[in-house]
């Protein structure tokens, strides 16, 4: 794990004043915050934290071996909107680039679901800050559009983008795989694959594909999307660029729920240009066909694996609302 939200200290106040005495920071976030940021702000801050109202203010450090690196918060709007609450954020300049906030923004909504009645948590980065977007991004937040004019700061009148992650009332919600959730997702790649599709390849196949999910420089190239039951991951669809489907499996029993589309689906949102391609197995053609993929050549075999190229673009697409596929191993 990247990092642990945990509640304040007054403790904490010397590496929060470190942390945000830094104009970096400053001029990503709303105005009001002193420059330089001293400890003694640092310990207001805390204590108001720490006496705010528990079910409006949701206010944690983000620490790393029990040290203040950040700060994120979630703060309960009112009126008709008092089950929606807005997202801050900030992270020490020494910590940015290395998933740390994504993992901050997953952990506090997660937290948010699960103990309150928030149905929404909205976030409004400026527009140029492609950092805080992506981390937004990446924590499964849809992008709502952009605000025009939305704000002045320092002198400039700025866009803002506006960001919303709503709690899940369907069933097998779908997001991005954290790295550590990784190697769960390949043994459930495994262990779908060994019923599914290992009877229909050589034990070359067998060991060829094997070798591809003990690969870790193959798997850092990858993007993973997993569909959960609770806190089961059931479902798995890797990506590898440029728009190829490197695996897609479903659990045994979680065939015929539709959670195969959804994780389609909810992996095309993430790119403009919407042509994939797959090497589909021979148990997996026609799965791949409901979904709209077409063949581009016959099946051919490489290292005992045998598989059909397969494209998939939107002109093509012969997805039927009414069809639901039988998703396995893709």
């Amino acid at each position: 794990m990247n990092c642990i939200l945990r509640k304040w200290r007054l403790s904490d106040a010397a590496d929060l004043a470190a942390a945000l005495n830094n104009k970096k920071i400053l001029n990503n976030l709303r105005d009001g915050l002193p420059f330089p940021y001293t400890e003694q702000d640092a310990r207001y801050y805390i204590c108001t934290m720490l006496s705010s109202d528990e079910k409006s203010t949701f206010a944690y450090a983000i620490t790393q071996n029990d040290c203040a690196i950040g700060s994120i918060g979630a703060f309960r709007q009112s009126n008709i909107h008092r089950q929606t609450a807005e997202l801050g954020y900030y992270l020490a300049e020494e910590y940015w680039g290395k998933g740390i906030m994504t993992e901050a923004i997953r952990q506090i909504c997660k937290i948010i679901f699960d103990t309150t009645d928030i149905l929404r948590i909205y976030a409004e980065p400026f527009a140029y800050n492609t950092g805080s977007r992506r981390a937004l991004e990446k924590a499964g937040f849809d992008f709502e559009g952009t605000m025009k004019n939305n704000a002045v700061k320092n002198g400039k009148v700025l866009d803002m983008a506006l960001y919303s992650l709503t709690r899940t009332m369907e069933p097998y919600p779908v997001r991005r795989l954290t790295k550590e959730e990784i190697p769960v997702a390949l043994e459930l790649c495994w262990r779908v694959f060994l019923v599914f599709e290992a009877p229909e390849y050589s034990p070359e196949g067998i060991v060829a594909f094997r070798a591809s999910l003990d690969n870790p420089q193959r798997n850092r190239q990858m993007d993973f999307y997993g569909a959960f039951d609770g806190e089961t991951l059931v479902g798995v669809l890797c990506m590898r660029a440029p728009q190829h489907i490197a695996g897609f499996f479903v659990d045994a029993a979680y065939h015929r729920r539709g959670i195969g589309k959804k994780l389609f689906a909810a992996m095309r949102r993430d790119y403009a240009h919407q042509v994939f391609t797959v090497n589909s197995s021979p148990y997996a053609v026609e799965v791949y066909r409901h979904l709209g993929f077409i063949p581009t050549s016959g099946e051919q075999t490489v290292d005992g694996l045998r598989f059909t190229p397969m494209q998939y673009s939107p002109k093509q697409e012969k997805m039927d609302g009414n069809n639901e596929s039988e998703e396995r191993n893709i």
